[in-house]
């Protein structure tokens, strides 16, 4: 796998915004799944949602990830899932959801290894800049960290009344077929649909909108959908081109590789990365 690109120039990792206004904490729901038999010195994998999701988002991959010998966390960002929405929600920002998984990460016993997914994969980029203990990332249908401008013109293209209606500001769900790929049956896509929030519109405008590319140099691994209807195939490849490495595709899934049909590859591919690339501390010896 080749190595990351490293800008020449970038932002300090303490940021002059977060000390002048710090994000307020807040209550965060977190689900663990624990491993039966502990692999020592292992890292615990810490898994980020996407928009309008929670942590419920992780419901199949915690215990898979627990039975084969990963502490398995999730957490809901503020204002999804169980974790109560802020007082003043309208300006919740992708810097307020970065504060909530540090917050998350300094409760486990190690650093982790982040996943995120769409909107929480652009979080994790931002994390992985600040929290260079992390011993690797994984990025699934992940916007590329400069823009996601190609977000809109799928969107456009295969479902335009949402993004109208998120345009004018009013609340909105996209469409079934937009979010799964053609694998997963419909009634298993509407009830997904059911499930999502509506995301604040500050941290949805900064996934789309031009921001300055995070230096990171942590190991990544980039999956996308080759039917993602929201981050298309291209799109994805286009993130991984720029972090430094190659997307991993898989051919008829959608935008939701962790909920749809054949959710078990995926996991597969990333339990089998996991054993290249992440290495197991062992333990120093006991003090007599």
């Amino acid at each position: 796998m080749s190595r990351r690109a490293v800008q020449p120039q970038g932002e300090k990792v303490q940021r002059r915004l977060d000390w002048t206004f710090p994000p307020p904490p807040v209550p965060r729901e977190v689900r663990h799944a624990r491993p039966a038999a502990p692999v020592p010195g292992r890292p615990p994998v810490l898994c980020v949602h996407g928009a309008g999701m929670g942590a419920w988002a992780f419901d199949r991959w915690l215990p898979a990830l627990a039975a084969a010998g990963w502490h398995a966390v999730a957490v809901s960002l503020r204002g999804h899932g169980e974790s109560p929405l802020p007082d003043r929600a309208a300006i919740t920002s992708l810097r307020h959801y970065e504060h909530d998984v540090l917050q998350t990460i300094t409760e486990l016993p190690a650093p982790p290894v982040l996943v995120g997914h769409s909107l929480g994969a652009v979080v994790v980029q931002r994390v992985l800049e600040r929290y260079r203990s992390a011993p690797a990332g994984v990025l699934l249908s992940a916007p590329p960290p400069d823009h996601g401008l190609a977000l809109v013109a799928a969107l456009a293209r295969h479902d335009p009344a949402t993004l109208a209606r998120g345009v004018v500001g009013l609340r909105t769900r996209p469409r079934a077929r937009t979010l799964v790929g053609p694998g997963t049956p419909q009634d298993e896509a509407e009830r997904l649909v059911l499930r999502l929030t509506a995301e604040p519109v500050p941290a949805a405008l900064q996934v789309i909108l031009p921001r300055r590319r995070p230096l990171i140099r942590t190991p990544v691994l980039v999956i996308g959908g080759g039917e993602d209807r929201i981050v298309p195939a291209a799109t994805v490849a286009r993130t991984a081109r720029l972090l430094g490495t190659r997307a991993h595709l898989f051919r008829g899934m959608g935008h939701n590789l962790h909920l749809e049909r054949g959710w078990e590859d995926v996991l597969e591919v990333v339990l089998t990365w996991l054993g290249r690339t992440v290495e197991v501390a062992t333990p120093g010896p006991q003090a007599p």
